[in-house]
């Protein structure tokens, strides 16, 4: 039995409150794989310009927290 069949079993047998939940985050992962996420030509090319850099810089500690709420751990 795959993963995925056993995950089927295991939500068949969820009541309706709870599969509401389980319906929502497996249509977020669905949409994760659609073509809305794919980077264009453009970005592709500026990614791997910035990954050829022999010496990158990088976005201040301060500016991470200001985005993400919280810094990243070096």
């Amino acid at each position: 039995m795959t993963v995925l069949e056993k995950f089927l079993h295991f939500a068949e047998r969820l009541p309706a409150d709870r599969l509401v939940s389980i319906e929502s985050a497996l249509a977020e992962i669905m949409v994760s794989y659609s073509d809305r996420y794919d980077f264009s030509a453009d970005e592709l090319q500026a990614i791997d310009q910035r990954v050829a850099e022999a010496k990158p810089t990088f976005a201040a500690p301060d500016a991470i927290t200001q985005l993400f709420g919280k810094p990243f751990s070096a």
